[in-house]
Parts: C-alpha cells; structure tokens; sequence
C-alpha cells in the first residue's frame, strides 16, 4: 500500500530548487549575504530555493521572507541537521527544541519540509541505541511538525558542513534500520541520489526500497568513492533510472540541485540544464 503525500500526483512535473551548498561557508563568513544569494537564485531561473538552516534566525526571518516574496520565490526546504543519536538526553532534548523552531521557520516561509538527519557518531554508543534516539526524536518532532503542515525529512546523508564526524546512518544499511522503523509514521524521505555512490552503494535499489515516502530530493551527483560534488551529468550517478522511479511513483515534489561542485556558477548554469533536460526526457517520455 502506498503512503500517499502531497509531492505525489500523476498530473506535473517536479519542480527543480538550488541548495548552495558550496556557498555555505561565503554566506555564514559574511562574504555574501543571505538576500545576495536569493537574488543569484532569482536570475539564475530557479522557481524554488532550499535554505540551510544556518541562513536563518529570527532576527533576519522578516527580511528573508519579503525577499522571497518579491522576487517568487518558493522555498522547498529548510535544511537542517540535529543530532538526534547523541547520548546525553538533554542534548537531544535540546536539539529537538531547535527542530521545531526550524518547523515554524519553514511553515512562516511557506516551506512544507525539513530536512533531519540521525545524528552523528558517538565513541561507546551501541548502534541499536543510537537507532532508538534517532527514531523517538524524529517521531517527537512529526507530531510537532506535521500539524503545522511541515513533515521531517530523513535523509540517507553523509556529514553537515558544520559537523566534526560522519551521520551514524551515513551506511545505507544503517539508514534503513531507521527508515522501516519510521515507516509507519508520518516522517519522510529526503532522498539523497549521489551519497551511496560514497560507499559504493547502488543508489537505484536504495531509492526502489524507500520511493514511496520520498517527499523531497537531493538532485547530487559524484564519481565513485569521492566526496567533491560534481556537475550534474558529470559523476556516476545515473539521473535516468532515478527519474523513471520518481516518476513511477507519481513524485512531482521538489528536486533540489546540491550544488557542491567546484566549478562556479557555470557549473550551476551547466548542472541546471543537465537536470532540466533529463526531467523532460522523462516526464514527457
């Protein structure tokens, strides 16, 4: 039986969105502001912006959402990364606190989406209990969040730019210890194309076993065993097979580029029309 969701539908196209995360260290440095960034994206063509957490506060909220208005800019997710396998109760208690002003950030934005991950590895935590925290925080912050009509996206992710270690469930076989545990619920899937190619991992079987709560994607791409991003088109990952699923499953939410490359806002332009295309080619197949 398949969990519908409102990124499902037989009617659309997805709608393609830009994560910078190779702008992620200029904007929290202070060499660009989060506005400069919102207007790049407006010029660039894009419908949709992801917006990492760190961008945000309430101090800047009011700027950033007039911003978006002004120039129509839809927000496909906030991007944020707790640490939900840490072993101190209090921290996670903390960190679920910091989620939820997260969701009322994205529900203020009109975003219907953040991004969770489990949290990072911890020395001497026993697997089976860093699954548990992750699992009851993740399912703690939907019952915040979904009434709020924001829904927590697990994503089988690697490391945020702001951690000092690797995602407990950075292994795909760890993710999914998680993922059929939050199954049931209402938490979804921010389904990311190019990190199992960091493990040698097959990312089509990957996303077959979990298409049916994707609710927002990752539109990565890499070459095998390498952390750089890459140009879209210019890794191993293989955008056709990963489209055909989406678009068998009736997915026409968000694909956001993360655009980690190293070759600029050409390699943007470039990875923009590679993606462009290949939803074309699919969708109109």
């Amino acid at each position: 039986m398949r969990i519908e969701s409102p990124a499902y539908s037989k009617m659309a196209k997805p709608t393609i969105a830009w994560m910078p995360v190779r702008l992620i260290h200029p904007i929290l440095q202070g060499q660009m502001t989060v506005l400069d960034w919102l207007r790049q994206a407006s010029a660039f063509g894009v419908q949709a912006v992801e917006i990492y957490h760190a961008f945000l506060g309430n101090e800047n909220l009011p700027q950033v959402k007039a911003e978006l208005n002004a120039l129509e800019l839809r927000v496909s997710q906030i991007t944020c990364a707790p640490d939900f396998t840490n072993p101190d109760p209090a921290v996670r208690a903390a960190e679920l606190d910091a989620m939820k002003q997260r969701v009322d950030w994205a529900a203020e934005l009109g975003a219907n989406a953040v991004r969770t991950s489990a949290g990072m590895v911890h020395d001497g935590l026993e697997p089976s209990d860093a699954v548990q925290y992750a699992v009851e925080c993740m399912v703690k912050l939907a019952e915040y969040a979904v009434p709020c009509g924001v829904y927590p996206c697990y994503e089988n992710h690697y490391k945020d730019r702001l951690w000092t270690r690797e995602d407990f469930s950075f292994l795909p076989e760890r993710f999914l210890q998680i993922f059929e545990q939050i199954e049931p619920t209402p938490v979804r899937v921010n389904f990311d194309f190019a990190n199992p190619l960091m493990t040698g991992a097959d990312p089509v079987a990957l996303l077959q076993r979990v298409a049916h709560k994707v609710h927002h994607v990752h539109a990565g791409d890499r070459l095998l065993g390498e952390y750089q991003h890459s140009v879209l088109g210019e890794g191993a990952v293989p955008f056709q097979s990963l489209l055909q699923i989406l678009k068998t499953h009736g997915y026409t939410g968000y694909l956001s580029i993360e655009d980690g490359q190293a070759q600029g806002d050409a390699g943007f332009r470039k990875s923009l029309a590679f993606l462009k295309a290949q939803v074309d080619s699919v969708w109109n197949a």
